[in-house]
């Protein structure tokens, strides 16, 4: 189902095309990830040619049936024959979740360049999607080589994040280097053993940097982060310390992590079990690209878990969002079909809490304190997990090692991009743009121009569930339901448009029985008995009329009476 109809279509603009010989500026085209957490999305224009780096999805935070949020790609197909590459930082879920949706609107086949780790869960995600092994061309990058897209030549630069194999990208383009860091921070011990390139940034710092864009999501946070070794030190002093069963509620893409655990419980002589199928995925994936090995009797299945001592377990549960039908919620509310938790047993919710998942993840913390549960959380002990994202100490450094010319902030909300802007003047450079999804902003090639927005193109959210995208009119009716339910009028005509039989009206969510609902119905009713005898025979003819009429006739009365504007549906026969 494409998200491209026709009361969606109507395209702005694109930004004018340059000559493709060079000397045309740089245009960069957020189409998700600037003014929000999430659905990263940037693409990179050049004369004749685009790339498009990462295409993530993000999350909903109201329950109307969506599973994720791709960004539009109403400037993907308004300039698809010029689409090179898709060029890939990472394998998180906000920079690689939405590539399906986009290749299923691009007609000619384009490559997708990422490291291998990133591509492993890339096949996973496109064969969900129905996708074939060699349907989509995948090639997987090193750190420090370069690769060629159309006009584009880019390079791989390792940065350490909370997945393994993520890289930043230098660009080499008409208007200079421009340096995309990804997701990153600067672990001084990160447990692979793979530190942030510093010295790589520093040469193309010397080279000349001409644009920076640059991680902004904890901009709000001083110092440094914290380094993912001690996290394993902190979890490690928990399970050694537990009488019981400890479950580790985690991101499971945080492969380091994971092996990190598998130490812990050979020291600790117990198994692993893992639950949900996001952890199970994730450990797959690093086991394929050789990024993580379990000892072959490390794994205990989970149906085993009902028959093992509860302190020769250690638990890894994927939902620490509070996602619905997760793990971790069926574990808290006590309907997990394999395990049911006991008093003392031991949590730890070794994440964050994404910003706007906090009602939810503070309902299931509370489950799990009814139970008795002994619960720890990064909001009571600080040392059960570090940040992926760089601090306001690690985003100066980026800044001083590349010393670009230009900054754009990337990857947050409008406050998070003002902020950071406002931080990389501190640290002095003079050229500095905050744009949001959607701004079109360009890199002229001369020394002494400053970057502008040039244009703005089409950006929004398109909700999927199962696979398949939603349309907007459907998410809209679905929250009106929400917020004013539903009323259904079935009526009867005989041949001459006359009601042969007293029209029926029946709500649901509009009002409660005690407060009256019967008689709102029935006045309903009555009106539209009334309206259809007063229309001329012209219009009790046409079922569509008839339908409309009936439908403003029934909403008039029910807001007069109760002050809500129902969907109101009608089903109309004749006789």
């Amino acid at each position: 189902m494409s998200s491209l109809n026709d009361s969606q279509s109507g395209m702005s603009p694109p930004p004018p095309r340059g000559p493709s010989n060079g000397r045309s500026p740089l245009r960069i085209v957020p189409l998700g990830g600037l003014g929000e957490i999430g659905m990263n999305c940037m693409a990179l224009e050049q004369g004749d040619d685009v790339v498009l780096v990462d295409c993530g999805v993000t999350f909903p935070t109201t329950d109307l049936g969506i599973d994720t949020y791709h960004p539009r790609f109403d400037y993907v197909v308004g300039h698809k024959e010029r689409v090179r590459a898709v060029v890939l930082t990472h394998g998180h879920e906000d920079h690689i979740g939405g590539l399906p949706y986009l290749l299923a609107h691009l007609d000619e086949d384009v490559p997708v360049y990422g490291p291998a780790h990133a591509l492993e869960l890339v096949k996973h995600r496109l064969a969900e999607h129905g996708y074939g092994d060699d349907e989509v061309e995948l090639i997987p990058v090193a750190p420090r080589k370069t690769y060629e897209a159309g006009s584009f030549s880019f390079e791989p630069i390792r940065v350490t994040h909370s997945i393994v194999d993520a890289v930043a990208l230098a660009f080499r383009t008409s208007a200079g280097i421009v340096v995309h860091t990804g997701d990153f921070k600067l672990d001084p011990t990160p447990p692979d053993g793979e530190l942030t390139d510093e010295e790589r940034l520093a040469e193309l710092g010397d080279e000349g940097v001409s644009l920076l864009l640059s991680d902004s999501t904890n901009v709000d946070s001083p110092g440094r982060s914290t380094s993912e070794l001690s996290v394993g030190q902190t979890l490690e002093e928990i399970v050694k310390r537990a009488k019981t069963r400890v479950i580790i509620g985690m991101f499971a893409s945080n492969v380091q992590r994971l092996a990190m655990l598998a130490k812990v419980a050979v020291a600790t002589r117990r198994r692993i079990c893992l639950l949900g199928r996001s952890v199970q995925a994730h450990v797959r994936a690093a086991e394929i690209c050789g990024r993580l090995k379990f000892p072959s009797d490390l794994l205990v299945p989970p149906e085993h878990l009902g028959s093992m001592p509860r302190d020769r377990v250690l638990i890894i549960a994927s939902g620490t969002q509070a996602e619905r039908m997760s793990a971790l919620v069926r574990l808290a509310a006590g309907t997990h079909p394999l395990l049911r938790l006991d008093p003392g047993d031991v949590v730890v919710l070794s994440s964050r809490i994404i910003p706007g998942n906090d009602r939810p993840v503070f309902e299931m913390m509370g489950d799990f304190l009814r139970m008795g549960i002994d619960l720890k959380t990064w909001l009571t002990d600080r040392g059960v997990h570090a940040s992926g994202h760089a601090h306001r100490e690690e985003q100066t450094r980026m800044i001083e090692l590349c010393r670009p010319r230009s900054f754009v902030p990337v990857h947050g909300t409008l406050h998070h991009l003002v902020r950071h802007a406002a931080l990389a003047r501190e640290v002095g450079v003079s050229d500095v743009l905050v744009a949001e999804n959607g701004e079109v902003v360009e890199l002229p090639r001369g020394q002494d121009d400053k970057l502008a927005k040039a244009a703005r193109v089409t950006v929004g959210k398109v909700a999927t569930y199962g696979g398949d995208e939603l349309p907007d009119e459907v998410i809209r009716e679905r929250a009106q339901l929400g917020r004013s339910g539903v009323v259904m009028v079935s009526l009867v005509l005989d041949r001459r448009g006359s009601v042969a039989a007293p029209p029926r009206a029946v709500q649901r969510g509009v009002v409660d029985q005690e407060e009256g609902a019967s008689d709102v119905m029935r006045a309903a009713a009555l009106a539209v008995s009334r309206a259809v005898a007063d229309t001329d025979g012209r219009t009790r003819t046409s079922d569509e009329g008839v339908t409309e009429l009936v439908r403003l006739a029934a909403r008039r009365v029910i807001e007069a009476k109760t002050g809500r504007r129902p969907i109101v549906l009608v089903a109309l026969s004749r006789i």
